[in-house]
C-alpha cells in the first residue's frame, strides 16, 4: 500500500470523526433542522465565508469525482457523492483518493 493511501485513509477517519462529534449532537437536538443548520451557517460574515467557501468545494470536489472516476472506470461513484453529502468532504474526499490511488495501482500492473 503506499503512503499516500494511509494518508488518505487518516484523513478519511478524521473526517468521520469530526462530522460525527459536531454533527451528531447537533442533529439529535430538538428542533434541529436543515434550515437551522443554513441559519447557523450564515450567522455572521465569517461564519458565511466559511459556508460559502465550503460549499463551493462541495461543488467542485463532486464534480471532479465524477469525471475523475468514470475516467478511471471507478466503481459505485454514487458513494463518495453521498459520503461528501451525508457526511462531510472532509470525510468523501478522502476516501475517494484512497479508492482513486487503487484504480490508479490496478491500471498500472
Amino acid at each position: 500500500m503506499k503512503w499516500t493511501s494511509v494518508v488518505y485513509a487518516l484523513f478519511a477517519l478524521m473526517g468521520f470523526a469530526t462530522a460525527a462529534f459536531f454533527g451528531v449532537p447537533y442533529w439529535s437536538s430538538p428542533g434541529a433542522s436543515l434550515s437551522g443548520f443554513r441559519a447557523l451557517a450564515f450567522a455572521n460574515g465569517p461564519a458565511a465565508t466559511l459556508g460559502i467557501d465550503i460549499a463551493l468545494v462541495y461543488l467542485l470536489t463532486n464534480v471532479w469525482m465524477v469525471v475523475e472516476g468514470r475516467r478511471l472506470k471507478m466503481p459505485r461513484l454514487w458513494v463518495y457523492l453521498l459520503a461528501n453529502t451525508l457526511v462531510a468532504v472532509a470525510f468523501g474526499l478522502p476516501l475517494f483518493l484512497f479508492f482513486r490511488e487503487r484504480a490508479i495501482s490496478r491500471q498500472e500492473t
